[in-house]
């Protein structure tokens, strides 16, 4: 092993390639559900019902049904609850926001060709989906080390200058692997237990501007067109950390070529360079990535009135595509017994790196049916699907995210949604509830890990000056699987939740 540590970048294309993933692609394509309170507080079950602006973002045909103008603010508190269970032990994290749901303006107006027709302008800014999150696992482990990973990737990997330079590099440079022939030495004894902890903070948004025109046909059939743009921000720091807290690992050099160690298996043929270390104490491995930008959609929807009571809709969202643009490092901090509170530390790339890219969502489509009993209740149902295979990296290389896009297209799957909702009109007061039900991206529906779930309740009050209130409580959740490694079969169970109390002020004109 040379003392120096110099490492050969590893190929700079393969790792962007490992950096922007299929996960990344699936988090873009899967929207929530936002807007105003009463859209929000009936589940968005909006497809058919109309006269909301949130329709702008989902079935734009809706902003038909306005008859007057309106417009609209809203904002919620949110306490994420997050639950992380690893090696038998579960570690809980809560964290609040506040969080802005929308902004939304529409004008009705007549038609110049129809007096019984009508048109509708619309402008609106409405969160789609909220990243604020933080879960943490952590336990106590002696088959499950970092260490051990990087090891099995070095040893694949054969020679120093083949390392990962974001991955096991770091584990070279900073003295937790240590080479032996281009056969790699671990300075975490994997029959030795050490405490691990991984934490995972993200935040971020993707609010979604929508410019749209609806057009009512003598209230009967409505049209609807929506161009979208929406903005996307996510910043995600994960932080893996172990800790000999046991003083389990030890070295003694008798000479610079002699020691005795209590490593279960010894360290041959190891470096002098250890004298000044000794044996592991802890280590921390930093993820950090950032992601922004923007993309162009279009929305278009169609609802017809079938009788006073029946209402039938249909919406389609083309793909979006995003130009997305990403800051990134990994770093690594190791100490050992002798410097404990002088870690030996490495960042790559040294000064952080870039990249731009494209994103190409799934299109989605949607049938929705609602149930007006006069101006006293309504009943709807949104019906939605999309294919999360359809969903593709690009790059101006054209190789780079073949790989990725592979496995997209192999590993996801045809998902369904479901949105419903009620509301009860006992003036001057509005009862809603709704529930949504977001398909996992791997195909399984109501059930199973990455399958989310949300209750709604709502409360709205009319004033006799055309102000409005509208208030809403929800809750969401749902399980996933969590790997920590990209060798080792290392598996957490997360169970993710949040609750959120929002207000939509606004005023009817």
């Amino acid at each position: 092993m040379a003392p120096s540590r110099l490492l050969v970048l590893f190929s700079f294309f393969v790792f962007l390639a490992s950096s922007q993933n299929d996960i990344d692609a699936i988090r873009y394509s899967r929207n929530g559900v936002g807007g105003t309170s009463r859209f929000i507080g009936m589940g968005g079950a909006f497809g058919a019902v109309g006269a909301d602006i949130s329709c702008s973002a989902y079935n734009p045909a809706g902003l038909g049904i306005f008859r007057k103008g309106e417009i609209a603010y809203g904002g919620s508190v949110r306490l994420s609850n997050n639950t992380g269970q690893i090696y038998n032990t579960r570690t809980s994290v809560a964290d609040i926001k506040f969080v802005f749901n929308n902004f939304g303006l529409a004008v009705a107006f007549p038609s110049n060709i129809d007096p019984e027709s009508r048109q509708v302008l619309s402008f609106t800014n409405i969160q789609l989906q909220n990243f604020n999150s933080s879960t943490s696992m952590q336990g106590y482990t002696n088959n499950s080390s970092i260490a051990t990973d990087m090891k099995i990737l070095a040893d694949k990997a054969g020679a120093i200058d083949n390392l990962n330079s974001s991955y096991e590099g770091l584990g070279y440079q900073t003295y937790l692997l240590d080479d032996n022939g281009n056969i790699f030495n671990s300075l975490v004894d994997p029959k030795k237990t050490v405490l691990q902890t991984r934490d995972i903070v993200t935040s971020g948004r993707s609010n979604e501007l929508n410019f749209s025109y609806a057009y009512s046909h003598k209230d009967k059939y409505y049209f609807g067109v929506s161009i979208g743009a929406p903005r996307v921000e996510y910043v995600s720091t994960t932080t893996h950390t172990e800790v000999d807290n046991r003083d389990s690992m030890n070295i003694t050099f008798d000479s610079p070529n002699t020691y005795t160690t209590n490593y279960v298996d010894g360290l041959p043929n190891l470096h002098t360079t250890y004298i000044d270390r000794l044996g592991f104490n802890s280590l921390v491995y930093t993820e950090y990535f950032k992601t922004k930008g923007s993309g162009i959609n279009l929305k278009l929807g169609g609802i017809v009135r079938l009788n006073d009571m029946l209402r039938l809709g249909l919406y389609y969202h083309t793909p979006t595509i995003y130009y997305l643009n990403d800051t990134y490092y990994n770093t690594m901090l190791t100490s050992f017994d002798k410097k404990p509170n002088s870690p030996d530390t490495y960042k790559n790339p040294p000064d952080g790196g870039f990249y731009e890219y494209r994103l190409v969502t799934p299109a989605r489509l949607s049938a929705n049916v609602a149930i007006v009993l006069k101006k006293i209740a309504v009943i709807a149902a949104d019906y939605e699907v999309l294919n999360y295979s359809k969903a593709e990296l690009l790059s101006s290389t054209a190789s780079v995210f073949a790989g990725v896009n592979s496995v997209i297209k192999s590993k996801y799957s045809l998902a369904q949604n479901l949105r419903v909702g009620a509301e009860i009109n006992i003036k001057p007061v509005m009862l809603r509830a709704g529930y949504t039900m977001a398909g996992s991206p791997f195909g399984d529906t109501f059930t199973g890990d990455f399958v989310r779930h949300t209750v709604n309740l709502g409360i709205g009050f009319r004033t006799s000056r055309k102000w409005y209130f509208d208030f809403f409580w929800n809750k969401s959740f749902t399980t996933e699987n969590y790997y920590l490694f990209s060798v080792l079969n290392t598996k957490a169970k997360l169970n993710l939740s949040a609750a959120s109390l929002g207000l939509t002020v606004g005023i009817k004109f």
